[in-house]
């Protein structure tokens, strides 16, 4: 990975673990019912199958020498993809989101954000005249633009999720 990479990637770990560390000590936990978490364990075990067969089509195009990306790069999109899958599955069964409001603004606010930071990132390659795809195979960048307009669908998906709860609540 070229330089330029790195330095977000190391951002990235530092603030998941800060954030892994803020919750661990934090005692609180989400109120789920039972039904939210059988849908959770039904997105978890969609998700995985998914990044089963998407490393598996990855292999057989590896072992038939159909070069579309690097190798990392292949592996990341499947867990970004089947991370998002997760989640967007969760949202749509309701169980993704808890019982607090507030925990619920600062998940579509994360979405919303992380999404618009990746068409940041990916504006900025583009005025730099890198390209998404160079020599047959997608390069770095083509990251960028999946996660962003993956956790762009997922704020979307958020926001009609709660507007439709709160249009069945008042009726």
């Amino acid at each position: 990975m070229s330089g330029n990479v790195l330095i977000p990637i190391i951002i990235v770990v530092v603030l998941i673990l800060f954030v892994a560390i803020a919750r661990f000590f934090r005692n609180k936990t989400a109120n789920y019912d039972e039904r939210q978490l059988l849908a959770r364990n039904a997105a978890y075990k969609s998700s995985f199958f998914f990044l089963l067969i998407y490393c598996s089509a990855c292999g057989l195009l590896h072992i038939f020498e159909v070069r579309w990306a690097d190798t990392a790069i292949q592996m990341f999109l499947g867990v970004i993809i089947s991370f998002l899958l997760f989640i967007a599955l969760c949202i749509m069964k309701d169980a993704y989101f808890s019982n607090s409001t507030k925990r619920n603004v600062y998940s579509i606010i994360f979405f919303f954000w992380f999404g618009i930071n990746g068409l940041g990132h990916l504006l900025l390659y583009i005025i730099r005249g890198e390209a998404l795809w160079q020599n047959g195979e997608l390069t770095e960048n083509f990251i960028y633009l999946v996660s962003s307009v993956c956790f762009l669908a997922l704020g979307i998906l958020s926001v009609i999720k709660i507007v439709l709860e709160k249009r069945g609540a008042e009726k």
